[in-house]
């Protein structure tokens, strides 16, 4: 009886330990131009955005939805001073991590790109998220965090 207790109190312990093992919340979103077409590609751990979500990815349809809805109003993409709508693509995941992919079509003769990237910040007070542009060849990155969400570089 005093065995079980015992592995009783590790697996609690080790439970407790795993819940806090996560204490870094951060994110990339990889902005690619190619023919007229900028992709993003954002990769969060799938627990954190599943909680700003609102929605278990195991339940794809739903999932969707709201992370479309959810990156419409996190993610704003202005190309030479002018917003430009994304298109959401889909979803992908993975492991621990959970990719989401948007696209603006029409896009021309990029001189600067602006992000607004809240992606989280509202739920993880140390939340950064990493955008990094590979555009004609040139690459630039910036760091959105809490009280500095949006960045803007020039080509």
């Amino acid at each position: 009886m005093k065995n079980y207790k015992f592995i009783a109190l590790i697996l609690a312990m080790g439970a407790v330990f795993f819940s806090f093992m996560q204490d870094f919340h951060a994110s990339t979103t990889k902005v690619e131009y190619e023919n007229g077409t900028l992709k993003l590609t954002a990769k969060f751990f799938t627990s954190d955005l599943e909680t700003a979500v609102g929605a278990n990815v195991s339940s794809k349809d739903s999932f969707d939805s709201k992370a479309k809805s959810y990156s419409n109003s996190n993610l704003v993409v202005k190309v030479n001073g002018s917003t430009v709508p994304l298109t959401y693509v889909g979803s992908q995941t993975n492991d621990k991590s959970t990719r989401l992919y948007l696209k603006a079509d029409n896009v021309k003769d990029i001189k600067e790109i602006e992000i607004k990237n809240s992606m989280l910040i509202n739920n993880f007070a140390d939340q950064q998220n990493l955008v990094t542009f590979d555009i004609n060849g040139v690459r630039k990155s910036f760091t959105a965090k809490k009280g500095s969400d949006s960045g803007k570089v020039t080509f």
